[in-house]
């Protein structure tokens, strides 16, 4: 109990010098410098009471923040990346070719998050030939291409 009373003693002896010491322009920020220290002195002693570590799983905590923030940012540019190629690919056989047809893509990614380009793209609808799934894997760099017609759902719905 006697260090600790010294100290904050001491504290405020060494704030009051250097703010004597100091020019009148630098007076509020040493002001608070100072301050802080002697906060600082007054609050060390409730820290070794409560005989605990603050910052205990801060690092962990941040890191799984991190990396579930990064794994929702890579699926989500996933996603937008999906939805691009597909709406350019439909639009692409609609300007070249004439056909009116629905185009879905899966994104290849590997396990750094890194995507590696589109591993498979199927179109259905419209007259689909060869030279169109050409062009698709000649821009999109896709090998599998799985295509056919649009199959009508003759279900009622009550």
């Amino acid at each position: 109990m006697k260090a600790y009373i010294i100290s904050i003693a001491a504290a405020a002896v060494i704030s009051a010098v250097v703010t004597i010491l100091t020019p009148k322009g630098w007076t509020k920020y040493v002001g608070i410098v100072t301050g802080m220290v002697v906060v600082m002195c007054i609050g060390q002693p409730l820290l070794q009471l409560m005989n605990t570590d603050v910052f205990e799983g801060f690092k962990y905590a941040a890191e799984q923040t991190s990396e579930s923030g990064t794994r929702a940012l890579m699926d989500e540019i996933k996603k937008e990346l999906t939805a691009r190629v597909e709406e350019d690919a439909v639009q692409r056989l609609k300007s070249e070719f004439g056909a009116e047809c629905e185009v879905s893509a899966r994104i290849d990614v590997d396990d750094a998050g890194r995507i590696r380009g589109i591993e498979e793209m199927t179109v259905t609808g419209g007259n689909i030939d060869n030279a169109a799934i050409g062009r698709l894997r000649e821009i999109y760099g896709v090998k599998k291409v799985n295509y056919g017609r649009i199959k009508k759902n003759t279900s009622k719905q009550e």
